[in-house]
């Protein structure tokens, strides 16, 4: 791959020359390489999931390029040289990661809270924290709450009173929908 300087033919062209180069813009440079041509070898199974998840994070970034607001969110936090389409695509391929459950303030109290750590390479949009006690059975759910240090605070709503043994759930969603979850057992 080569970045074309100076030169007044090829400088902003775009396209295939025959079979054996193609001319493209990024970023306002104009970049000559290799034409690409299709794999031989037929697709394995982990190849096309890698297809699918493309062509879903594709059709997201279409749809969100089309709400201005999105766009522009998108637009602010692409680096230099990066489309807000490249980094909606790049949202959509990645799911958030929920790194940390703190109960340390979590006795089974109404009031009680909890810290959850989740972080997405764009941006988490909602934090789900449920609570089942020691036989599993559901105590609540609810929505935890974005705070100044960018962990979520969940304020428990009910009482546990058998507290040991519980399971604390949280799930995290970004702004394509993908969703990343993370357990504790107290």
């Amino acid at each position: 791959m080569g970045i074309v300087k100076d030169n007044y033919v090829t400088s902003g062209a775009s396209g295939n020359v025959g079979t054996l180069w193609s001319f493209r813009q990024r970023a306002g440079k104009t970049i000559l390489a290799k034409q690409r041509v299709a794999s031989s070898k037929p697709p394995d199974e982990k190849g096309l999931a890698l297809q699918a998840r493309f062509k879903t994070s594709i059709a997201y970034a279409k749809k969100a390029m089309k709400n201005a607001a999105v766009k522009a969110a998108y637009a602010a936090a692409a680096p230099r040289g990066v489309s807000a389409f490249n980094v909606a695509v790049g949202d959509a391929a990645s799911s958030p990661v929920v790194s940390l459950i703190d109960s340390a303030a979590y006795h089974g109290a109404v009031g009680d809270t909890l810290m959850i750590g989740a972080m997405d390479n764009f941006k988490v949009t909602g934090v789900v924290v449920t609570i089942y006690n020691a036989a599993g059975t559901w105590i609540e759910t609810g929505n935890a709450v974005l705070q100044e240090n960018k962990n979520w605070m969940y304020t428990a709503t009910v009482a546990n009173a058998g507290m040991a043994g519980s399971k604390i759930m949280a799930v995290a969603s970004d702004l394509p929908g993908n969703t990343g979850t993370l357990s504790v057992i107290l």
